[in-house]
């Protein structure tokens, strides 16, 4: 293992790819049920934009094509088998934007890219107004990014001076205070320091500080650091980089601890045997700002680096779910609202559904993350995260 950084590798005997984490990406397949495939190989790509490819997280054979309502795609399923080995790539032959940006395409290290607004995956002739990697993470219990980074050093910096030539933006490199990261100079990567608390990690704190959207019309992208050592894994070693540092923590958890897995493991094989008796509930994230998990969730998210379980009662399940739909104005809102947001009135429009009330009110500079802190202050028991995505669907569609 790299460095210093001693985890417990945690093997899972399946992994998926999730319809969901893809926003408006119409998937074709390039495979079928049965297929074995290679670490890194397209299983999938976006029959509107064919460049960009979703690529197999681990190598074995695809076990599952499991699809909801109105053929909607939920997740593609494989049976691990680390014996057929992973798909190999060129290094880019040069540092042109075009070359860079096809190998990232290809590779499907672009999949990894998200804007704001909205929260897609960019177009690839897109031009941002700006690039933010993630490399801090001050929500309670994340895996600590100083080491990580540390861990896989050479792979992050490759990948930084990879980013900084696939537009004219510049790259805000957004750290904790302190962490010094000798990347070596360069007049597009920015290094910014933040502090203040569990938001601190969040991009929609730093978009906000740095680039705000606003009504220019412009987009940002941004990207976390451990989706930036993975394009490093891809430019350095030709290979997909086949483990994630992911937290399991909360009150149900026997060992609250990190560990590597599989891109995309399956959640119930990574919490076998970690959990004390009784309900629980799981989230998808820190308790601040974690996402409950719906049914039929049980894989790791694109991105996803912590999972929380807490122990619960039946008296809690109940009470949550007699909770009316009212905002009632309270200093916990204000404490768990972005910078520069007026939380009751952005929590009003949400639950009105009024899209142009919300887009003056900055919710073009947020997705569901930002506002789930909001959703755990707010006594209405609203999931405002699935609000503030009915009004982005509203007001991408109206541009």
């Amino acid at each position: 293992m790299p460095g210093s950084l001693d985890l417990e590798t945690r093997a899972v005997t399946s992994a998926a790819l999730l319809g969901p984490d893809y926003r408006r990406v119409s998937f074709e397949l390039l495979c079928k049920e049965g297929d074995e495939v290679k670490a890194g190989a397209a299983l999938m790509r976006d029959a509107r934009r064919p460049e960009i490819n979703l690529v197999a997280p681990a190598a074995g054979r695809v076990a599952r094509v499991e699809r909801g309502a109105r053929r909607k795609l939920l997740s593609l399923q494989i049976d691990v088998d680390d014996t057929l080995g992973a798909v190999r790539h060129d290094p880019p032959a040069d540092d042109e934007r075009s070359t860079l940006r096809g190998f990232m395409l290809e590779s499907g290290a672009w999949s990894s890219l998200r804007t704001r607004p909205f929260g897609n995956i960019p177009h690839p002739e897109a031009e941002p107004a700006a690039i933010f990697v993630t490399a801090l993470d001050a929500e309670p219990f994340a895996p600590e990014p100083r080491r990580i980074i540390d861990a896989w050093f050479d792979e992050f910096r490759s990948a930084v001076s990879a980013l900084e030539k696939i537009s004219a933006a510049p790259v805000y490199l957004c750290h904790a205070p302190g962490h010094t990261l000798a990347l070596g100079e360069s007049d597009r990567v920015r290094r910014v320091a933040f502090e203040g608390g569990e938001s601190a990690g969040l991009p929609g704190i730093h978009i906000n500080a740095l680039c705000p959207i606003g009504f220019a019309g412009g987009e940002v992208w941004h990207l976390g650091y451990q989706d930036v050592i993975a394009l490093g894994h891809l430019l350095l070693r030709g290979t997909t980089w086949q483990q994630r540092v992911v937290s399991i923590s909360g009150s149900a958890v026997k060992n609250p601890r990190c560990v590597l897995v599989t891109p995309g493991a399956a959640i119930d094989e990574l919490l076998a045997d970690e959990l004390i008796d009784g309900p629980t509930q799981m989230l998808a994230g820190s308790p601040a700002y974690g996402r409950r998990l719906a049914p039929g969730q049980n894989f790791l998210a694109a991105g996803q680096r912590q999972l929380t379980v807490r122990a619960t009662s039946v008296a809690e399940a109940e009470t949550a779910q007699a909770t009316g739909g009212v905002v009632i104005p309270d200093d916990r809102l204000e404490r768990a609202a972005p910078p520069g947001i007026y939380p009751v009135p952005l929590l009003r429009a949400l639950q009105l559904g009024d899209a142009e009330r919300a887009r003056e009110l900055g919710a073009l500079e947020l997705v569901e993350e930002d506002v789930a802190a909001l959703s755990r202050a707010c006594v209405s028991n609203s999931d405002y995260g699935l609000l503030l995505r009915e009004v982005l669907n509203q007001l991408e569609a109206g541009q």
